[in-house]
């Protein structure tokens, strides 16, 4: 491992070309746009303070960026690393019933049992043995209020939102590669021009991370710990290593999952929610379109490991710049960000006839906001579609 590392760290800057490192560079603007604003709305949820939320951006950042990096010189393939935007979407449910040490004793929790399911391989079983269209219904309704934020915001900003979404669907129907980005270039310009640009103030320092201590609770077991697993390994680390599949190469799945399950684990304290190989963004840099030569490809990812590194050095000074954005744009931001994971979650949940039924269970049991016992609704969405499942297909069977 180390030679091979080694080995590709010389060959690095030779290997690099403009394209592989514009693909690296696009993947961080494109987190720093959309995730980042849901990142801030689960951190309001939870009543995070200024500098506990540039703890989580700092411990999120450079853990994915560190993942890419080690990924990519390690294995020579362009390994994307990111914290999971559908997880992060949860939390938004569950920071609203549990306190944060609930929270931060969920995250060591699910990145022990993530490691644990790379070390002993049992990943395709796990996928095998959970009603896959189920788990993507509880995403669907987990993404599901960011969708509908983007318009709840629209009386207070029209021309601003409207623009937003127009420039996205241009960027989508001309094929570029971040639609977001287009968004928000239409989005600021319009917010400064009609004086909703809150004024600046902005300091450049380094970000200062804090520790919370952990508190176990059978609650957030159950309500963050066992879905943030579920999420993470089926909406993130499977369409991952499909997207690597898809360009021909060999995917190195459960070296991904005992990585990012470890780098989470030791970051879960400083309030990193998670880190794992990227689906969303994945594809911006492991396409052709990166870099021509599929050898060198790879260059892409520790580009991007490099300047995930770099912003999450300086997270409190992104927040800060964040700040000064009106509401209207963030919520825009944020659910045109996650809407291609919206649609493709509820696409997943319905393709089966067996299981609509099911699905449509868990889309609104997940989206109601119920939490009887300290449950969240994610939980109980979940519960519900699978028994939904069992009695209908007992039903057929008969």
């Amino acid at each position: 491992m180390l030679k091979s590392i080694y080995s590709n760290i010389k060959s690095f800057p030779r290997d690099l070309s403009f394209s592989a490192a514009f693909s690296g560079l696009l993947i961080v603007v494109v987190s720093c746009t959309g995730p980042v604003a849901i990142l801030l709305t689960a951190a309001k949820a939870g009543h995070f303070t200024e500098v506990q939320t540039g703890s989580w951006l700092w411990s999120s950042w450079i853990c994915s960026g560190l993942l890419g990096l080690f990924l990519s010189l390690w294995l020579r393939i362009p390994m994307i690393g990111a914290w999971s935007t559908p997880t992060t979407a949860l939390l938004v449910v569950g920071l609203a019933t549990h306190s944060l040490p609930e929270a931060v004793g969920a995250y060591f929790i699910a990145s022990l049992l993530i490691m644990v399911v790379g070390i002993t391989g049992i990943f395709d079983r796990i996928l095998t043995a959970v009603p896959h269209p189920v788990i993507m219904a509880m995403l669907a309704g987990v993404l599901f209020e960011f969708g509908v934020g983007i318009f709840r915001e629209l009386p207070s900003a029209p021309v601003i939102v409207v623009s937003m979404v127009a420039g996205f669907f241009f960027a989508r129907r001309m094929k570029w590669r971040a639609p977001v980005i287009t968004s928000f270039a239409i989005g600021f310009p319009l917010a400064l021009l009609m004086g909703r640009i809150a004024t600046p103030h902005i300091t450049f320092a380094l970000a200062r991370p804090v520790w919370v201590n952990p508190h176990f609770s059978v609650s957030a077991l159950v309500t963050l710990a066992i879905p943030i697993v579920l999420l993470t390994l089926t909406s993130q680390y499977a369409p991952g290593m499909a997207v690597l599949k898809s360009y021909g190469y060999e995917a190195p799945t459960n070296k991904a999952i005992v990585t990012g399950g470890f780098l989470s684990f030791i970051t879960a304290g400083f309030l990193n929610s998670g880190v794992n190989s990227a689906a969303i963004t994945a594809a911006i840099g492991v396409g052709d379109h990166a870099e021509p030569d599929k050898n060198r490809r790879y260059t892409a990812g520790v580009v991007c490991g490099i300047a995930y590194i770099f912003v999450g050095l300086f997270g409190t000074t992104m927040l800060q710049l964040f700040a000064v954005l009106p509401v209207a744009l963030l919520a825009a931001l944020g659910g045109l960000g996650i809407l291609p994971a919206i649609s493709s979650s509820a696409t997943e949940a319905f393709k089966d006839p067996d299981y609509r039924e099911a699905a449509m269970v868990t889309v609104l049991v997940t989206v109601s906001g119920i939490h009887p016992w300290g449950l969240g609704s994610p939980f109980w969405g979940l519960i519900a579609g699978v028994v939904t499942h069992h009695i209908a297909a007992f039903k057929n069977k008969k």
